[in-house]
């Protein structure tokens, strides 16, 4: 069932290739193409660009601005951003080329599209950013950043849209801003009078107060706007508690395991990475909880061949040859299984032993463990965004020190799937969450007509009821009268005792009817809460509805050697699942 979809990182990361995120310094991009400086003492000359429709300039504007991170960007800060040409054709997204999008999920048919026999899928990327529609197209990029964040650095390109045009006539300044603070070569906002030489300029902005989603505005020296910013609403802190669980055998070391498990995640300022350089993109505060009285000691003899293979000393899922059955998190009954994940038997124990009240904690249990996993499963952590409630992480031996693998596994507990989409292996788990639903409408009818038939049946019994009362009725007053009517009379006697055991039956009939309406009912409850559930997994595939080639991107939630930012999209989903499932939400002042 998609309820015990999980999604794991590898142990060894696959290299995908060099990622820059950031333009070359020696390249100067028109809208409709890369052309290359030629080193004019003033200005920039162009190659010729191909495919580029022509433009007419309106308003005096006759350049524009883009924003890109530096290239010493390591996910200090939420950023996003498109690349496109000058006929509106999306070039990049980030440091992606366009052409490693592979899959586009389809609200409407419920499964993912191959960008490969539709090319135009493309374009629903576009929604995801705001355009600013002037004589060219342009697609204002992302920001996020906290008010407490301090001063950020990025790239700013000068591009002309028309070529042959001396780039160095051009003056740029920035609107007035209540909100942040723009600064270059020392000058701020509206005093800014920079002179663009066609090389990346590197402009600070700092958040003054926090604000709504808020436009940073960049205009040349007529006053036109030649670039925004878009700033994310930053009015609140997304508070994320996080509690460190370790996971050792129970041997006479597992208290100096335990310390030095402890000792490593703070050594490796796992909580300062998540606040400084990761989650933070999405305004998350992380609260990394860390006290050893949190910890899993489990007997190797006990787990042996369950979740615990003793010849080779590593962890294991249980599969069994025989069935049986165990209670999620949720308190729902997987019934007549083989398998049980390592993610089910680490929470069963916490809850065993940290939660026999009944309340749960709120926030993300991180399960740390100086075991690796069965290598054949290629995890080096696990997580799960199925059921959306999730709240679980862990981080096995082999990536203890890796600290891309916190936030990885952290945030499929948040909500993100992976950024590319395995259709042999993951669509399966899609199919089944579409077939959970239909297969529980279909039950959750057939109960519906059980009680619509179960309520007439109540109707018939108590109208026979009624009908068997009045018929008494009349010869019951004549008995009262003349007590020896019925002995002169046994044929009446044996229809009045007809019609009382008639009575009878039908309260015995409504009874029934009454039990199969509750049964009913009950069951279309726990339906209801099933097909919820599968909606809310359904929503899971909505909201993370661009898939792209896999180690192709420098995105957390992909599996490439490097990796260090969120898209915008992303950032929504994290917060959204805070809110509902896990922390608390600060206003800032």
């Amino acid at each position: 069932m998609s309820r015990i979809r999980y999604a794991g990182g590898t142990i060894t990361k696959t290299t995908g290739g060099d990622h820059k995120i950031y333009s070359e310094g020696n390249i100067v991009q028109n809208a409709g193409g890369a052309i290359t400086e030629t080193g004019k003492e003033k200005g920039v000359s162009f190659g010729k660009p191909e495919h580029a429709p022509p433009l007419k300039l309106e308003n005096g504007v006759d350049t524009f601005v883009i924003f890109e991170p530096t290239i010493a960007f390591d996910g200090e800060f939420g950023f996003d951003w498109l690349n496109w040409s000058n006929d509106d054709k999306i070039e990049r997204i980030q440091s992606i080329d366009i052409s490693n999008l592979e899959y586009v999920f389809n609200d409407a048919k419920l499964e993912y599209e191959s960008v490969a026999t539709n090319v135009g899928l493309r374009n629903k990327l576009k929604s995801e950013y705001k355009k600013h529609q002037v004589n060219y197209a342009y697609y204002l990029p992302w920001l996020n950043i906290l008010p407490t964040q301090g001063e950020i650095k990025l790239n700013m390109l000068t591009k002309l849209i028309i070529p042959e045009q001396d780039i160095s006539k051009e003056e740029i300044t920035f609107e007035k801003n209540d909100f942040y603070q723009v600064t270059i070569d020392s000058l701020i906002n509206e005093n800014i009078k920079y002179t663009p030489d066609g090389k990346p300029k590197e402009i600070t902005i700092k958040c003054i107060k926090p604000s709504a989603e808020i436009d940073i505005i960049a205009k040349n020296k007529k006053g036109n706007i030649i670039g925004k910013l878009r700033v994310k609403d930053n009015i609140n802190t997304f508070n994320l508690p996080v509690r460190l669980v370790c996971v050792v055998k129970d041997t006479s070391k597992k208290d100096v395991e335990i310390n030095k498990l402890i000792s490593d995640i703070k050594s490796n300022k796992i909580e300062d990475y998540l606040n400084k350089n990761s989650l933070n993109q999405a305004l998350i505060k992380t609260t990394l909880e860390i006290d050893s009285k949190y910890q899993i000691a489990f007997d190797e003899n006990v787990w042996d061949g369950k979740f615990y293979d003793k010849t080779n000393d590593w962890l294991t899922d249980k599969i069994t040859t025989t069935n049986f059955s165990y209670t999620d998190d949720d308190g729902y009954e997987f019934k007549d299984v083989k398998k049980q994940y390592i993610l089910d038997k680490f929470l069963a124990d916490y809850r065993a032993k940290f939660e026999t009240d009944g309340k749960k904690f709120r926030g993300i249990l991180l399960f740390i463990t100086n075991l690796a996993k069965n290598p054949a499963d290629k995890q080096g952590g696990v997580s799960r965004t199925q059921p959306t409630n999730f709240r679980e992480a862990i981080v096995f031996k082999p990536n203890l020190k890796d600290k891309p693998t916190y936030a990885h596994e952290i945030a499929h507990a948040l909500g993100l799937e992976h950024f590319f989409w395995r259709d042999a292996e993951y669509k399966a788990e899609l199919d089944d969450t579409k077939n959970n639903i239909k297969r529980n409408n279909e039950a959750k009818a057939i109960n519906k007509n059980n009680i619509k038939i179960s309520t007439n049946n109540i109707k018939t019994s108590k109208d026979n009821i009624a009908i068997y009362n009045e018929n008494i009725k009349e010869y019951e007053a004549y008995q009262k009268t003349h007590p020896n009517y019925y002995k002169e009379n046994p044929k009446i006697y044996a229809y009045v005792k007809e019609q009382k055991a008639g009575i009878i039956t039908e309260k015995e009939n409504i009874k029934k009817a009454e039990k199969n309406i509750k049964e009913n009912q009950d069951a279309n409850d726990k339906i209801e809460k099933n097909i919820l559930d599968a909606q809310n997994n359904l929503g899971v595939y909505k909201s993370n509805k661009f898939k792209f080639k896999e180690t192709s991107t420098l995105n957390i939630m992909d599996y490439s050697t490097k990796t260090n930012i969120f898209s915008s999209w992303q950032w929504g989903i994290m917060q959204s699942d805070i809110k509902k499932y896990y922390g608390s939400v600060t206003i800032n002042k």
